[in-house]
C-alpha cells in the first residue's frame, strides 16, 4: 500500500507540473503572440506615417521645383518661358496632389486611444495642411500672374520668396508635427508592452506560487493520509477479528493477516470471497441481505476453508461502507471464529433432537417435523400419512439374547430403515423398539401401499446380530393420514396406535389404516391415550 501511495503522490507532482508548463507555455506564446501584434499595429501605423512624412517632404520639394521654374522668368526669353511656366504649373499641381494624399490618411485615421494629445497633433497636422492649401493658392495665383503678364519685372521677387516661405512653412510644420506624432504612438505602445508584460509577469509569478501551494498542501494531505493509513493498517494487523473488505461483486480488496494464524493462509487480494466460503451463493446472498438490513451492521455465520481442507465457522458482521474510485470498497466483513461454539451447539442439537442409541431423529425432533409441516401454506401442503411401527418379538430377543444384543439389532434396523424412506419421508424413533415414519411425498394410495409393503418387508427377515446369532421378526403397522383422521399430531398419534394395535391384534407383520370404527375398543383408547 505505500509503494501505491508513493506512486500516487509522483504522479500528482508530475501532474502539476505538467499543468504548470502547459500553462507558462501557453502564457509564454500568448505573450509572443500579443508582442507580435503589437508591433504589427505599431509598425503600419508607423510606416502610415512615415509614408505621410515622405508625401509632404515630396511636396516641399515639388514646391521648391515650382519656384526654380519660375524665378527662370527672370533671365529665360519666349520659347524658354513658355518651358519654365509648363514646368512651374506641373511641380505645383504634384505638390498639391502629394498633400492631399498625406491629408487622406490623415483625415481616415482616429487618434490612437482617443488620447488627448493625439488627437491635438492631429489637428494641428490638419491645420497646417489646410493653411498649405491657402498658400499654394496665393503661389499658384502669383506665378500665373507673372506669366500671363509677360513682364517678371514688374513682380518683384521678395514678394515671391515671401509667398514661397508661407506655403513651405506650412509644410515644415507639418513635417515636424507628423514626427511628434510618431513618437507619441511610439512611446504609448512601448508602454503599453510594458504594461502588459509587467501583467503577466505577475501573473505567472502568482501563478507558480498557487501551485507550488497546491504541491504542498497535496504532499501534507498525502502525507496524512499515509500516516492515517499505516494507523489502520497497523490497528487491522493488530486485531484478533479478521477483517476483509470487498467491492460490490464480492473481490476481495483488503485481507487482515490475522486470519493466517486460524486458516493457515491469509486470503489473496484480487481474488472472489466465493472461493473460500461454503456455499458461495447462499453464503453472499445473506452477507448482502444483512448489511442491507435497517441495522448498521448485521451479524451472520459463514464457512471458510482452512489450507488443510476442513471448514472453520466465523461469525461475521457486514457493514456496508462508501469506497473511492481508485479504491471500489463496498462491504466490510468483520469476524470471528466460532468453530467450538459450533460444535457444542451442534452436539447440544445432536443430544436434544437425535436418539443417542441409533443416531436417527428422536421424538422431540418428530413433534418439530410434524409442526412444520403443518405450518406449510396450503398451496405448498402435500398428503401426510403418519406411519407407527412396533417391532414384533423384541422383547423376545432382549429375553434371550439380552440387551447389548437388543440395541445391536436397532441401530440396524434404523440405519436401514432410514434408507427405506429417503425420497418419500423421514424416520424416527420414539421409543423402545417403537418407530414412526413421516410420508409427505407420495401422490395416491396406490404409492403409499408400495411404500407400507417395503416396510413390511423390511422387518420380515431374519437378523444376524450378536456375534452369528439370528433373530427373526416382524411389524405391526399402524397408519393416519393429515387431515382425514386427525389434525394435532396427537390426534394422529392417537389414530395410528389404535390401527398399529389392530395390526398386532392380526398376529403382527401387517399395516393398518386407521377407521373411526377403532375408537369403540377402551383398552385401545387407554393405550392411545397413554402414548399421546
Amino acid at each position: 500500500m505505500h509503494v501505491t501511495e508513493t506512486q500516487t503522490t509522483k504522479r500528482l507532482i508530475l501532474m502539476l507540473a505538467a499543468i504548470a508548463a502547459v500553462l507558462v507555455g501557453a502564457s509564454v506564446a500568448v505573450l509572443i503572440y500579443l508582442n507580435y501584434s503589437i508591433d504589427r499595429i505599431s509598425g503600419v501605423l508607423f510606416q502610415d506615417v512615415d509614408k505621410s512624412h515622405e508625401l509632404i517632404l515630396n511636396a516641399d520639394r515639388d514646391l521648391y521645383q515650382s519656384s526654380l521654374a519660375l524665378y527662370t522668368l527672370y533671365t529665360s526669353d519666349g520659347r524658354d518661358r513658355l518651358l519654365a511656366g509648363s514646368q512651374f504649373e506641373n511641380n505645383v499641381e504634384e505638390a498639391s496632389r502629394r498633400v492631399n494624399a498625406a491629408a487622406g490618411r490623415l483625415s481616415g485615421g482616429k487618434p490612437y486611444e482617443s488620447l488627448r494629445s493625439n488627437d491635438y497633433v492631429l489637428e494641428q497636422i490638419r491645420s497646417e495642411l489646410a493653411g498649405f492649401a491657402a498658400a499654394r493658392d496665393e503661389w499658384l495665383a502669383a506665378g500665373r500672374n507673372m506669366l500671363a503678364s509677360g513682364d517678371p519685372a514688374a513682380t518683384p521677387p521678395s514678394s515671391l520668396n515671401k509667398l514661397l516661405d508661407n506655403a513651405r512653412g506650412h509644410l515644415d510644420r507639418s513635417e515636424d508635427l507628423l514626427s511628434r506624432y510618431g513618437d507619441q504612438v511610439m512611446d504609448i505602445f512601448k508602454e503599453r508592452k510594458s504594461s502588459l508584460f509587467a501583467v503577466y509577469s505577475l501573473m505567472l509569478i502568482v501563478l507558480f506560487l498557487f501551485i507550488f501551494y497546491l504541491g504542498r498542501r497535496m504532499l501534507f494531505l498525502q502525507k496524512q493520509r499515509q500516516e492515517e493509513s499505516g494507523m489502520y493498517q497497523l490497528i487491522g494487523e493488530s486485531m484478533t477479528d479478521f477483517i476483509l473488505l470487498t467491492d460490490a461483486n464480492g473481490s476481495i480488496l483488503y485481507a487482515s493477516p490475522s486470519h493466517l494464524p486460524v486458516l493457515g493462509y491469509t486470503p489473496k487480494t484480487g481474488a472472489p470471497l466465493s472461493q473460500y466460503i461454503r456455499e458461495p451463493d447462499i453464503a453472499w446472498a445473506k452477507l448482502k441481505n444483512a448489511a442491507s438490513g435497517s441495522s448498521a451492521s448485521k451479524a451472520s455465520e459463514l464457512r471458510m476453508r482452512s489450507a488443510d481442507g476442513h471448514w472453520v465457522w466465523m461469525e461475521t458482521k457486514v457493514s456496508a461502507i462508501t469506497g473511492s474510485e481508485s479504491y471500489p470498497a463496498r462491504f466490510m466483513l468483520v469476524s470471528r471464529e466460532i468453530t467450538q461454539r459450533k460444535q457444542h451447539e451442534e452436539r447440544l442439537h445432536k443430544l436434544a433432537f437425535y436418539d443417542h442409541l441409533t443416531s436417527i431423529p428422536n421424538r422431540a425432533h418428530f413433534k418439530m417435523y410434524m409442526e412444520n409441516l403443518f405450518s406449510q401454506p396450503k398451496d405448498n401442503q402435500t398428503l401426510i400419512a403418519l406411519a407407527l411401527l412396533d417391532c414384533d418379538r423384541f422383547k423376545q430377543l432382549n429375553d434371550t439374547l439380552g440387551h447389548l444384543a437388543g440395541d445391536e439389532f436397532l441401530q440396524l434396523l434404523s440405519g436401514q430403515l432410514q434408507q427405506t424412506v429417503k425420497g418419500v419421508g423421514q424416520a424416527f424413533r420414539i421409543g423402545g423398539d417403537e418407530f414412526a415414519v413421516v410420508l409427505h411425498r407420495f401422490s395416491s394410495p396406490e404409492m403409499l401401499e408400495e411404500i407400507l409393503d417395503r416396510l413390511l418387508k423390511l422387518f420380515n427377515k431374519t437378523w444376524s446380530i450378536n456375534n452369528g446369532s439370528s433373530f427373526h421378526t416382524s411389524a405391526s403397522i399402524g397408519v393416519a393420514l393429515y387431515p382425514k383422521h386427525g389434525k394435532t399430531i396427537n390426534e394422529l398419534l392417537r389414530a395410528a396406535d389404535l390401527a398399529m394395535y389392530r395390526s398386532k391384534d392380526h398376529g403382527g407383520n401387517e399395516a393398518t389404516l386407521y377407521t373411526p370404527a377403532m375408537d369403540g375398543d377402551p383398552g385401545r383408547e387407554e393405550r392411545a391415550a397413554n402414548r399421546s
